[in-house]
Order: structure tokens, then sequence, then C-alpha cells
């Protein structure tokens, strides 16, 4: 009969050790903090209109001295992101001033972004993409005189 007392006692502890790992498991996965893809589409669209060269982004019209955001334009068309609790990935369209050096343009901003985003929230970012949607002499860019005149082609990869 102590036998017997003894493997109901332990099946009680293993019983309680097991709950209590699964409590403490809930209680970890409580505290997060997260952002909305919105936060960090606007983060990168902050630090991509600092960037010499850049004339807007693909969707959104803006100057590159916008400092308010008070208006009706929407700074982060052009923007996707993917964002996870450590990670964040970007892809983003824009518009580049004619006679800029664009592989320069490009490291500039992901530098740029990439800082901003794990200072101010601590997300690395594992992805950027950027695809050049045109290019524009400043006063066609300004005058809205630039075409889109784009042709599907398989000849290159």
């Amino acid at each position: 009969m102590s036998t017997t007392n003894v493997k109901s006692t332990t099946k009680t502890d293993e019983t309680y050790m097991q709950e209590k790992r699964e409590q403490e498991e809930k209680n970890k996965n409580r505290d997060r903090l997260t952002y909305d893809t919105e936060v960090i589409k606007k983060i990168t669209a902050i630090a991509t209109m600092k960037a010499d060269g850049i004339l807007g982004m693909s969707g959104s019209f803006f100057s590159s001295i916008k400092e308010t955001f008070g208006g009706d334009e929407d700074i982060t068309k052009g923007i996707s992101a993917d964002v996870g609790e450590k990670q964040a990935a970007i892809d983003l369209e824009v518009y580049v001033e004619y006679g800029k050096e664009i592989p320069k343009i490009y490291q500039s901003i992901k530098r740029e972004v990439a800082e901003n985003i794990k200072t101010m929230t601590g997300l690395e970012l594992v992805e950027f993409n950027m695809n050049v949607a045109d290019v524009f002499t400043r006063e066609e860019f300004k005058d809205g005189n630039g075409t889109k005149n784009r042709t599907n082609s398989d000849r290159v990869e």
C-alpha cells in the first residue's frame, strides 16, 4: 500500500511541475512589443526622403523638403513592409533624379533605413529591395511631365 501512495504522490508532483511549466510559458508569451506595418513604412519613408537624388515614391509626389505630414498625401505610398517580432523586410519603389548614381543612392537609403529601424524599434532589417520606377530630371518631375512608357521584355535576366 505504501508503494501506491508514493506513485500517487510522484504523479501529483509531475502534474504540478507540468502545470507550472505551462503557466510560465503562458506568462512569457504575454509580454510582447509589436509594431504596426505602417510604423515601419513611415520610418522608411522619412529616411528615404532625406536621400539626395530621390524625387519621390511611386504613387506619391512629395518634395524633398516637405517636413509636415498634415496634408492628404500618404508618404508611405510605394513602400511595402513585412514586420515580425525581431525582423523587418522592406520593398520600395522610387523615382530617381536623372544623372545621379543609383547604386550609391540605394546603399545610402538602405543604411539609413536599417539604422533608423534598429534605433527606433530594435528590429533588424533583413531584406531591402528598391525598385527604380522611373528617372526624371528635377524639372520634369516638378512639372509632372514625366511619362510612363514601359514595355515588358523577357530578353534580359
